[in-house]
């Protein structure tokens, strides 16, 4: 597992020695610091390299890896968890491994297929490979996109890397903010591919090659998607879907728990992490380790579910109890390590959770993507609740309803979830799912705050809303946050969490056949009046204690409102100042101010919002300003 970098030139102005510095430099900027080694190769036209985290390939893996012909060069970061299978099927094909590692995979299978091969890897991944035989380099990244890839063309060459702060390290990229990047990230907390904060610089999407040939050109080539009409393809018979995913989930997790080093699990308490937990302890020889964060606050705290899934798999269990001092503490390490504004919260949690877990194991399983696969979140009830909210008669719902919840203190969940429904029970299916995953500033309020605010950079999840054509709204909204919340805020979440604490998370629903069969699975399967993840909870039950079906669903929350109250006050108040405001030029100063007063006064609960100003300011000082 490593992070990955390149620069190629196309003017033949550096010599061997600048470009190996170069991309010495690149390197020097991977926040993710390892034991091990790091791989560099340079010559007149490109210098790339690689950082170790943790040998995590098998014997032999060091790269950049080339094919016995050197026509073919390869740096890679990630794991292909079916590597064995293929590597029997390239062997049949006549070619000769030097080395045992799922690296090399890839390179001869690019040899004998071609872009093709992506369709053939199951795992996470981001790599590049040199044709030297062409001229030509190509950048792939996996399918739902666990693995980033950051790019960037100029006139002079072309840079890519695994962290976006590797490639402004050159020197070599403008610093220009992307005002459409800035729009997305105020609304939604995150910047979603292909864009990043900075507009020369771009994400690749996931399930995309791109082809940068001789002349300079880039090809962009998706190599998978789910079929607009998949639900018509939908299975109708529960026993058989229940089979077919019981089936799917345990290869999977057979799959990733292939390893040469200590592995593990996190377990939350939920049922997603508990399901997986159960599988491996399944199919595991030996006892399974597990972790799971405990807090003192009863609000925030899991771990007593999570004890009575461990004690019922026998697991080897470590509680890892933390302080909301000990989390403060992670706050300053996690936000100087990010590479562009990133304002969920619980990022700070997942840190300090994998840098515990660090201690004992070098990778974890964890249960992430079930909310988005089978219909998990509490957002996914607003339209059911927001049904039986219309009934009501309208002078109760105006004069009463509406008007008291403008007066009761904010701070209160319930009170958040009861506005949410309000606000977005006369919407339209679309625009109650834009509107409910939107943590971040609403739209009629950007168009105040932030100067240059495009009213359009949404306007690509109305085209996944509309791409499985066929779909029901409830299924439409769960690919948007397969699109878009796993690629761009859960997905980066755990990884950068997990990759600043040199651990790696392995993720078993996004296993291809997973996912395939999640879209193939009827609706009312999943999600039936305010019951949610029915087919998934009812597939595993006999892994489940009976105490899970009663308890209340948690998210990973992090008490940021009070925090943005109490210890960081006095430096969120400076971020809002007249001075900071008016250099910057990009907030307008009165309305942030009067956000700014309202949440620290309580007359109102804008902690998502200022949230994220207070992550996006702080990068700024440290990137911008500097």
């Amino acid at each position: 597992m490593c992070g990955i970098n390149g620069y190629i030139q196309f003017d033949g102005a550096r010599s061997q020695e600048e470009l190996r510095r170069l991309v010495h430099g690149m390197n020097e900027r991977i926040v993710h610091r390892g034991p091990d080694h790091e791989g560099l190769y340079a010559d007149d036209r490109c210098a790339l390299g690689m950082r170790r985290l943790a040998i995590i390939d098998l014997a032999g893996g060091l790269q950049p890896i080339w094919n016995e012909t050197r026509t073919l060069m390869i740096v890679f970061n990630g794991e292909i968890y079916n590597f064995r299978a293929l590597r029997k099927e390239l062997e049949a094909l006549g070619h000769r491994f030097q080395t045992q590692s799922d690296t090399e995979v890839i390179l001869h299978g690019f040899e004998s297929h071609g872009l093709a091969i992506l369709q053939k890897l199951e795992g996470m991944f981001a790599f590049a490979i040199y044709n030297a035989e062409k001229g030509e380099w190509v950048l792939a990244r996996d399918r739902i996109g666990e693995k980033p890839l950051y790019y960037c063309k100029t006139e002079k060459g072309f840079l890519f890397g695994s962290e976006l702060k590797s490639l402004m390290a050159t020197g070599l990229v403008p610093r220009e903010l992307d005002m459409a990047a800035c729009s997305t990230f105020f609304q939604l907390t995150y910047i979603p591919a292909p864009r990043t904060i900075f507009q020369a610089v771009r994400k690749l999407e996931p399930a995309t090659a791109l082809v940068l040939d001789g002349e300079g050109n880039l090809n962009f080539h998706a190599y998978w998607s789910l079929a607009p009409n998949i639900t018509d393809e939908r299975i109708q018979d529960y026993d058989e879907c229940k089979r077919r995913l019981r089936e799917a989930l345990f290869h999977s997790v057979e799959q990733r728990m292939i390893s040469d080093v200590p592995l593990g699990a996190f377990l939350s308490g939920g049922f997603d992490s508990s399901i997986i937990v159960g599988i491996m302890a399944a199919i595991a020889p030996q006892k399974v380790d597990t972790f799971t964060i405990g807090f003192d606050e009863k609000g925030y705290d899991e771990s007593q579910l999570a004890a009575i899934v461990a004690k019922r798999h026998h697991t080897n269990h470590t509680l890892l109890r933390l302080k909301w001092e000990h989390v403060l503490s992670c706050v300053d390490r996690v936000l100087e390590n990010l590479d562009e504004p990133f304002g969920d919260s619980s990022l700070v949690a997942t840190y300090a959770v994998s840098a515990q877990a660090r201690q004992f194991v070098k990778v974890v399983l964890t249960g992430d993507a079930g909310d988005e696969l089978f219909a998990g979140y509490n957002k996914y009830l607003a339209g059911f609740y927001g049904c039986r909210y219309k009934r009501l008669p309208k002078f109760l719902r105006k004069s009463l309803i509406e008007k008291m919840l403008q007066f009761i203190p904010q701070d209160c969940g319930w009170v958040r979830k009861a506005q949410k429904v309000v606000r977005s029970a006369e919407l339209s299916d679309y625009r109650r799912s834009v509107y409910l995953m939107s943590l971040g500033f609403k739209q009629q309020d950007l168009q105040s705050l932030l100067h240059g605010f495009q009213p359009d950079s949404l306007d690509f999840l109305r085209r996944q809303y509309d791409y499985l054509k066929n779909a029901d709204p409830q299924t439409r909204s769960q690919f948007v946050d397969l699109k878009t919340v796993l690629e761009g805020d859960m997905l980066p979440k755990v990884d950068r969490a997990s990759m600043l604490a040199s651990l790696e998370t392995r993720v078993p629903l996004l296993d291809s056949a997973v996912v395939q069969l999640a879209y193939q699975i009827p609706t009312l399967f999943k999600i039936n009046g305010n019951q949610r993840k029915i087919i998934l909870k009812d597939t595993f039950r006999d892994m489940l204690p009976p105490e899970l079906f009663s308890a209340p669903k948690h998210g990973f929350e992090v008490p940021v409102g009070q925090w943005l109250r109490g210890p960081y006050r006095e430096k969120l108040l400076h971020y809002a100042s007249p001075d900071v405001i008016e250099a910057q030029g990009l907030f307008d100063g009165e309305t942030i101010r009067r956000a700014v007063n309202d949440h620290l006064s309580g007359r109102a609960s804008l902690f998502s919002e200022l949230w994220a100003f207070f992550v996006f300011q702080n990068w700024f000082e440290r990137t911008i300003s500097c």
